[in-house]
Order: structure tokens, then C-alpha cells, then sequence
């Protein structure tokens, strides 16, 4: 099967974001069996950058349109199209930040020269791309923005002006996302809960969408000799607005609770881009370090792993990873969204409210057998379930089940 991979941003399993991480995956898991062309945008992150050279490297066929950090006149064009992709064309604002011109010369061209059998386009922020008709397409749609009311902030202060403009970015969602489907043969979500959502949304999609969870290149496991006492690890990328309201609760209420009948437990909330109200969290049991490239000596010293995920669609990568790494993971019930496979339940322990999570994780620490059987258990289920050559064989039915969709 040939097949044009159009991502947001190269695939790279040492990315401080869950995106690419699972890009990585999707990329290994295909590449093995078919080929695969990928269109992407790289930079200004130097990770970025570093990661499309990679993948040249080792032979992917790789299409990049690499961005630089704007400086003086030449930044000007990419400016104006950013200003007037927001205030004139009114879209996202996250599609109008990876919108690049040069991405749709590319797959123009591509297509041109090329038959492909599917078009599988990862984002819906490449979803405001042209892509040719008659060939079979499917968009996997990373986390759905729901709609709802307006939540204007309050009397002008610090920071008045940004969430404004955030309340307004948000609202363009709905439509924006109603259009991007509509030009898809199917729409991949991870979770149940997400794709209800769409349907809810745009009914006329509901027969066009299909559920399946991600996978990742599984780690090497961990020397669990490297253990410390007590050691709590919370991991996310802090502009997900999600992970910040995890970090905040998990800090403010859950760890106090852990701590008054476990004095010696520290926590590490790791991620990159924490604001400053995660920073503020550093104190002597919580350490703040932000984006952690080297994550496995980390994850090494934690005795448990806590996502106390409370808001947000999606799928966790942080869950998925912990799980994959043997850790003994705490989760809420929306934190282990879309983890159960054909009827089997992720082997983690789902808890809700900051008292049960507490005692869950308090539960673990005093039991030093059930931590290691969980991490067993865990281990196995995401080399059997969530692996990139898992993840690739369901990608691969719904390739086929796109070419077979009715059109429109």
C-alpha cells in the first residue's frame, strides 16, 4: 500500500510533546509493511529540525517544509499570514500557526507525480489542506473541541487580554472542525467519548467515524533496582491546558493527603512549557524541572506514576508510556479513556477524587509486590495491544475501510 502521511510536525519518539511521539509509532508501524510518504513542517524547535534530519537519515521518504525562527523583513510574510489567518479568515488558531503555503505546493506535487492508495492526514490542523479527490482519505482527529458557552474573564487584570482572545479562539472550533470532517471518507478517534463528540456535533458524520486507540514504540523496561522510597511522578506537556490542571491538583490537594500518612514522599511533575502557576509548585517534596529529555532515569526513581487527569479528550501518552515503561500507574477514569482493547481493561489502577487517588497510591507504596505485578501486567498489555506494529495493523483496516466509504 502506498500511502501519503501528512503530520503537524515530524514523528520523533524523544519530542517533548505526546504528538510526535505518536507520529513515531505510526511511522515505524507502517513503514514496516508498506511505503509511506510523509509531508510535514519542522521548526523553529531545534527538536524539530534535529528530527526531520533524522528521518532522512534513516531513509523515510521524508518531505519537509523547514520554518526558522522569524528575524526582521523575512519574518513579515509568515506574520501577516498568522494575523490574517486569525483575524481575517477567522480560523484556529492552532491551524493557523502550522499553516504553511509551501505544505500544499508539496502535496500537490506529490500527488500529481504519485498514486496513492490512501491519504491519511493526522490533525485537523492539516486539515485545511487540499488533498485529491478519488483517493481514499482519513483524518485521525487527536482530541475534539467541544462546544460551549462563553466563559469571558472577569474585570481587566493581568492576563484579561490573552484569555479573551483565548475564549475567542475556542468558539472557532466547532465550525472549524465540522468543515475539516466533512472532507474526509472516515475520521479516526481515539476515544468512545471523542467520537460521540463528533457525532454530536456534525450527525452527519456519525456513520463516517471510527474508534481507535494509538499505540507507541515500546522503551526498553526499566531497572526497578533504581527505585527511590516514596518517589511520585506526574509527567505532561504543560501547554495542554489539561496537564496543568492536573499538575495544580495533584500538587495542591492529592499530594498533601499522600504525604500526611507517607511524610517522606516527593513528587516530580515533569513537562515542557510549565507556566508559571506549575514553577510556583517547586518546593521541598515537589520538583518542577520542566521538559526532562532524558525521561527513563526519571521514571527509573518513581515508585508510582499518578495522572489525575480531570479534563481534556484524548488519549493519554503519558498513561500509555508509564504503562509501557512498568510502572505502577494511578489514573482517573478519564485518564484511562481509551486504553481497553476488545473487551480487555488496561491493567492500572482507576481511581476518582483526590482521597481515592490518594489511597490508591498509598496502597501501591506499601506494597512493593503489587507495584511490580501491575508494572508486569501493564508492560505486557501495551506490547500486546498498544505496540506501533499493533497500532499499525488497526490502521490498516481503517485505510481499507476508507477506500470502501461511499464518497461525501
Amino acid at each position: 500500500m502506498r500511502i501519503l502521511l501528512a503530520t503537524p510536525m515530524p514523528p520523533s519518539g524523544e519530542a517533548p510533546g505526546a504528538i510526535p511521539r505518536l507520529l513515531d509509532a505510526s511511522l515505524k508501524g507502517l513503514s514496516a509493511s508498506h511505503e509511506v510518504t510523509l509531508v510535514t513542517v519542522a521548526g523553529p524547535d531545534p527538536w524539530e529540525l534535529q528530527a526531520a534530519d533524522r528521518l532522512l537519515a534513516e531513509g523515510h521518504d521524508v518531505h519537509v517544509v523547514r520554518r526558522t525562527a522569524p528575524t526582521r523583513l523575512r519574518g513579515w510574510p509568515r506574520r501577516f499570514r498568522i494575523l490574517w489567518g486569525w483575524f481575517g479568515r477567522r480560523l484556529p488558531w492552532r491551524t493557523v500557526w502550522f499553516y504553511e503555503p509551501e505544505v500544499q505546493r508539496l502535496i500537490d506535487r506529490l500527488t500529481r507525480d504519485t498514486r496513492f492508495d490512501v491519504v491519511a492526514v493526522e490533525d485537523n490542523a492539516m486539515g485545511v489542506y487540499r488533498y485529491p479527490d478519488g483517493v481514499p482519505s482519513i483524518l485521525t482527529e487527536h482530541e475534539v473541541r467541544r462546544g460551549r458557552g462563553i466563559r469571558w474573564p472577569g474585570r481587566p487584570g493581568p492576563g484579561w487580554i490573552r484569555r479573551a482572545l483565548a475564549e475567542i479562539d475556542w468558539h472557532r472550533w466547532p465550525r472549524y472542525q465540522r468543515t475539516v470532517w466533512g472532507r474526509f471518507d472516515l475520521v479516526q478517534a481515539f476515544t468512545r467519548r471523542d467520537a460521540e463528540a463528533i457525532a454530536a456535533a456534525d450527525p452527519s458524520r456519525a456513520g463516517r467515524v471510527r474508534v481507535s486507540p494509538f499505540g507507541i514504540d515500546v522503551p526498553p523496561p526499566l531497572d526497578r533496582a533504581a527505585e527511590k522510597r516514596a518517589e511520585l511522578l506526574f509527567v505532561g506537556n504543560m501547554t495542554h491546558h489539561p496537564n496543568v490542571d492536573s499538575a495544580l491538583w495533584l500538587a495542591g490537594e492529592i499530594l498533601p493527603l499522600i504525604r500526611s500518612r507517607q511524610p517522606g514522599a516527593r513528587l516530580t511533575i515533569a513537562g515542557a512549557h510549565p507556566p508559571p502557576e506549575v514553577v510556583a509548585l517547586e518546593r521541598e517534596d515537589v520538583r518542577v524541572p520542566g521538559w526532562v529529555r532524558e525521561l527513563r532515569p526519571v521514571a527509573e526513581r518513581a515508585e508510582v506514576v499518578i495522572a489525575p487527569i480531570r479534563v481534556g479528550g484524548g488519549m493519554r501518552m503519558k498513561v500509555l508510556e508509564a504503562m509501557a515503561l512498568g510502572k505502577a500507574v494511578v489514573t482517573t477514569p478519564r485518564g484511562a479513556e481509551g486504553l481497553a482493547i476488545d473487551g480487555f481493561e488496561p491493567p492500572l489502577v482507576v481511581a476518582e477524587g483526590a482521597e481515592g487517588i490518594a489511597a490508591a497510591t498509598l496502597d501501591l507504596l506499601a506494597d512493593p509486590d503489587a507495584r511490580r505485578d501491575l508494572g508486569d501486567a501493564a508492560r505486557a498489555f501495551v506490547e500486546e495491544h498498544h505496540s506501533s506494529a499493533a497500532y499499525a495493523r488497526r490502521l490498516e483496516g481503517l485505510y481499507r475501510a476508507a477506500a470502501g466509504a461511499p464518497p461525501g
